[in-house]
């Protein structure tokens, strides 16, 4: 909850440092996000939520915070600007309000759990991709 109360707004969104197999794949993830906001039609009450249900895969709000949230035990997480208009300073500025350490390292199939994020079979970019598009199947 310090998160919420912290971050400059709800396009601020705090995920496990394992939810990204790689860049295309949370620009993937937030072009569909930006799809179902424009359609009125996503599932989550805040952008950060929907964020979170299209990389985990699925309709249920609470499934993907446990998927895709922070949970016990994680050492890492991504700062997602999901404006995208924020730059390095506004990253900085939320890391320290937090207390955060920033890390190099970027988004890639080494540090992706994807079945934490309830993939099944071989972990890779297009079937973490494929998996965004399998929560907004009706």
């Amino acid at each position: 909850m310090t998160w919420i109360e912290r971050r400059d707004s709800e396009n601020w969104a705090l995920i496990s440092g394992y939810s990204l197999a790689s860049e295309i794949h949370g620009w993937v993830a937030h072009e569909v996000l930006m799809r179902n906001q424009s359609r009125n039609s996503m599932k989550s009450n805040s952008l950060d939520g929907e964020f979170m249900r299209l990389l985990s895969g699925t309709h249920h709000i609470s499934t993907s915070f446990k998927r895709a949230g922070l949970s016990q035990g994680d050492k890492e997480a991504w700062i997602v600007d999901l404006s995208g208009e924020a730059d390095n300073e506004s990253y900085h500025e939320h890391a320290q309000r937090m207390g955060f350490e920033i890390l190099d390292d970027r988004p890639n199939l080494d540090i992706f759990d994807s079945e934490r994020l309830g993939i099944e079979g071989e972990k890779s970019e297009n079937g973490a991709i494929g998996h965004i598009h399998l929560a907004d199947l009706r």
